[in-house]
């Protein structure tokens, strides 16, 4: 078999123990505010598990509750893959760093300390 080269930009880390994250779908349905499971993140994008399939290109906005940290991060991005697991679903989710909070998001794997 041959082995793929990692091509992401940004490196991933596994989630924080508890990273407590919402999603909102647009345009919203019914299923408004869903807490999701984070798996890993990175600067520009996160890895997810949700109870169903959300198609990819659908764009979403996120709350994300850091451990020992204060108010919400307020995040955008774009589901980029979703595939069926064993029990939930998976998906890739690429972050717009240009609005809301994402340069806050970004500052905090530019520097360390932040």
């Amino acid at each position: 078999m041959k082995h793929v080269k990692e091509q992401r930009r940004h490196s991933r880390h596994r989630a924080p123990s508890g990273l407590n994250m919402r999603l909102r779908q647009d345009p919203p349905t019914e299923d408004d505010d869903l807490t999701l499971t984070c798996r890993d993140i990175s600067r520009a994008g996160l890895g997810v598990e949700l109870p169903y399939s959300i198609r990819p290109d659908t764009d979403v906005e996120l709350w994300l509750q850091l451990p020992n940290q204060g108010e919400a991060l307020h995040l955008f991005g774009t589901i980029a893959w979703c595939a069926e697991g064993a029990q939930r679903w998976s998906a890739g989710i690429a972050l717009d760093l240009e609005r809301t909070d994402g340069a806050l998001w970004a500052a905090r794997f530019d520097d360390p300390d932040v």
